[in-house]
């Protein structure tokens, strides 16, 4: 029986992963965006101390790292399509329903289930990306996914703001949840986990598609035996503290940087929206770069997976640095300029990291990023409460950025182990050598 009638050409793949994709994972963020800009607020009018806003701050991280090697296994089991429109449905109710917090514990409770939606998100994502790309493609393709999740702190702190000052804290999270809403319905609309089962793809585009591709039709599921392998594998151990070290940096931008601004900088709540997104504005540029060049270096390299360690390496080495001086610079257009170059180079890092979890898990993409991102947000829980508490016993932000930045050292030391041209266990597929029967 002849199949469905395809247009002559497409370029689908990234219309999806540009008009779909992204989109949903900005949305998500500005989720994430909306409670640490209102957290001056909402610390003011419940009158919380320090450390209990670190807690409300960390809630959501602590159920979203958790349960990201389920939420990893989940995406391999049902398909991107199914499991995020249901988490993406799920977190936006949750996002709304923040509003209603009144004591430390109702923030807790609420930021707590509004992360176990969200922890299928990034697995999903990934995963949805080898399936729709070929091997040679996915740093630029990670790469407008970490765009989309980025662009969240640069529209949303400005936006939340203007919110915030015109409606109130609470519509941010009524504003940005029906949002949410919106592009689950999007996102089951017009995505199919297979791009055979696309009716808008070409023919060219498959084989386009195919011929550098993981075979995700043909992927075998991951067992406990493979589990067994990477366990006692260093570099499987090594890739995922990286990413501990690496989201310890970047947790500071994510939740206390507009109280750093307000509170050590003295910066207007006004100014303070500016300020706090410009870091993400760096950010945002270099992912966007920095997917194309490591797309670019990949291919004159031979394929050669190991091109994305110099990348990863130097980027942790230039936040640390810039980290440091920031920290030390007391003009405040210097300060600002030093930690847009510091964010920026976790760019660098952010870009090298996922297509390089394709490469070393080949057909155990969704678990193995699950595995990755467990650690990296298993740090973000824990940063922000031990930075309120460095700062609250050495009354000092500038002992909790040196720390940061002997930790973005270390993270450099863990890429020379990583070594992503081998597969983590022998029973792994690889993206370059994958071939098969049909599921």
């Amino acid at each position: 029986m002849a199949g469905p009638k395809r247009p002559a050409h497409s370029n689908l793949r990234w219309a999806i992963m540009i008009g779909i994709i992204a989109p949903l994972t900005f949305v998500m963020s500005l989720d994430r965006t909306n409670i640490a800009v209102s957290a001056p607020i909402i610390q003011k009018q419940f009158h919380f101390t320090l450390v209990e806003m670190g807690l409300i701050l960390s809630a959501f991280t602590w159920t979203y790292a958790f349960l990201q090697i389920p939420g990893g296994l989940l995406a391999e089991r049902w398909g991107a399509r199914r499991t995020l429109t249901w988490a993406n449905a799920w977190w936006s109710v949750w996002t709304v329903l923040t509003a209603a917090g009144s004591s430390v514990a109702t923030f807790i409770g609420i930021r707590g289930l509004l992360g176990i939606g969200q922890a299928t998100d990034w697995s999903a994502s990934v995963e949805a990306i080898n399936r729709w790309f070929p091997k040679q493609e996915r740093a630029r393709g990670n790469s407008i996914l970490l765009a989309g999740l980025y662009l969240g702190p640069i529209v949303g702190a400005p936006l939340t703001v203007a919110i915030v000052k015109g409606l109130g804290w609470q519509w941010a999270f009524y504003i940005y949840g029906a949002a949410g809403v919106i592009t689950a319905i999007l996102w089951w609309t017009y995505f199919r986990d297979r791009p055979q089962d696309h009716p808008r793809i070409s023919q060219e585009e498959l084989d386009h598609i195919e011929a550098g591709y993981e075979a995700s039709d043909q992927k075998e599921r991951s067992t406990w035996r493979d589990w067994g392998q990477f366990l006692g594998n260093y570099r499987f151990w090594a890739l995922g503290l990286q990413y501990f070290f690496l989201i310890f940096v970047q947790s500071f931008y994510t939740t206390w940087l507009p109280t750093y601004l307000i509170q050590a900088r003295h910066f207007s709540l006004t100014a303070m929206g500016f300020g706090a997104s410009l870091p993400w504005v760096a950010l945002f540029a270099v992912v966007l770069i920095s997917g194309q060049w490591q797309d670019r270096v990949y291919r004159r390299t031979g394929s050669k997976a190991r091109s994305r360690v110099p990348f990863a390496v130097s980027g942790f080495i230039l936040a640390a640095l810039f980290l440091i001086l920031a920290s030390r610079e007391s003009n405040t257009a210097l300060m600002l300029i030093f930690l847009m170059l510091s964010l920026g180079s976790v760019g660098l890092v952010q870009t090298a990291i996922w297509p390089a979890v394709g490469d070393v898990a080949g057909n155990l993409t969704g678990s193995v990023t699950g595995w990755t991102n467990f650690w990296g947000n298993f740090s973000g829980g824990l940063g922000p409460i031990f930075t309120a508490l460095l700062v609250t016993l050495t009354k000092s932000w500038g002992a909790a950025l040196l720390v940061m930045s002997l930790a973005a050292l270390i993270g450099a030391v863990l890429w020379l182990l990583i070594r992503p041209d081998e597969p983590l266990a022998s029973g792994i597929m690889r993206p370059d050598t994958a071939t098969g029967a049909a599921d």
